[in-house]
């Protein structure tokens, strides 16, 4: 995960949350696939577009190269698309290159699925028979297909009832996490790919009830050892918390919730961001308002009623370039691509 300097106030408060938590929707697909002439000379960064994800430079305003459609492992490790041969009426799986953006590997797949979740080194791949992206499309049933690159084949294949869109996998690989979509909300559940058993993930205290959430998701960003999940949501009609950060134990199989208050979630769409910091921590920032969130994701592995720490400070997260500011459909650095 990429880490950058962090501008800080010196205004400090210490605050604990004990638990609580405000849908999502993530960016999909584009029509073409671009490559700069140029090499890269300063590090390359994994990036998510509006429409796929591809590397950039902080020396260029255009991606160095961009695939429409994939999707990237939350730590940046592995990145997996879909090719669609219409000719021969088949698909097939491919695996990404993130340095180079070229092909590595391609695995016959079944049509009409679409990728949700891919592990950490590309170790699994979620698919399912959803439109691409996040939020709610009002199904009545998913099929949930999980597909091994090592076992070139798939592995589990579910069919489920209702909306449920895959987030992340389990460290082990037994269960996915996946949000079960109802109309304006949903709920976070696990599921166990052997036997297929789906039931709410429960919180790491288990005084607290698994409720319904809301908001919209901006991203996740996954702890070095990829034990943890934590994803940044915005719920602006929620006066009182208008974001807050979800974070999932994959080791453990709990969750917990960090509410915010204002102004995090409450600037116009962009303005909140997340990133892990090289202590584990997770900082959130308001960047218009200059205010900032620590988040120590760490205490979420202890099961129990201790609060998970949040401290509170001025300052914001920086862009890591002003050129992608300009840069049609960037959203955000995954990480920064090992040299």
């Amino acid at each position: 995960m990429a880490v950058r300097a962090i501008v800080i106030g010196t205004a400090v408060v210490v605050l604990t949350f004990t638990g609580g938590c405000g849908s999502s929707e993530r960016n999909a697909t584009p029509v073409v696939k671009v490559a700069n002439a140029a090499p890269a000379t300063a590090p390359l960064l994994l990036a998510q577009f509006d429409k796929g994800v591809g590397a950039v430079t902080t020396e260029s305003s255009a991606p160095v190269w961009f695939e429409p459609g994939a999707v990237a492992a939350l730590d940046g490790s592995a990145v997996f698309s879909i090719r669609h041969d219409d000719t021969a009426g088949s698909d097939r799986l491919a695996r990404i290159d993130p340095r180079r953006g070229g092909v590595s590997a391609t695995w016959p797949l079944r049509r009409g699925l679409s990728i949700d979740a891919v592990a950490p080194a590309g170790r699994w791949v979620a698919l399912t028979d959803r439109r691409p992206g996040y939020g709610s499309q009002g199904r009545a049933s998913t099929e949930v297909v999980v597909f091994d690159p090592r076992a070139a084949a798939e592995v589990h294949r579910r069919a489920l009832t209702g909306d449920v869109q895959p987030e992340a996998f389990s460290v082990d690989g037994a269960r996915l996490f996946a949000l079960d979509y109802h109309g304006d909300h949903y709920r976070v559940q696990t599921i166990e790919l052997r036997t297929g058993l789906r039931y709410d993930t429960n919180d790491r205290n288990k005084f607290v009830t698994p409720e319904d959430m809301h908001g919209r998701a901006v991203h996740g960003v996954m702890s070095a050892d990829r034990t943890l999940l934590a994803t940044l949501y915005r719920n602006p009609g929620d006066v009182d918390e208008p974001a807050f950060v979800h974070v999932l134990d994959l080791k453990n199989g709990w969750s917990h919730c960090a509410d915010l208050p204002k102004p995090f979630g409450t600037g116009p769409s962009g303005t909140d961001a997340i990133e892990l910091t090289a202590a584990g921590t997770v900082i959130v920032a308001a960047t218009r308002a200059e205010r900032l969130a620590e988040i120590h994701i760490d205490a979420v592995h202890a099961p129990g009623t201790a609060p998970v720490p949040v401290t509170f400070r001025a300052g914001t997260i920086p862009p890591p370039s002003s050129a992608f500011a300009s840069m049609p459909g960037f959203g955000y650095v995954i990480a920064t691509l090992p040299a």
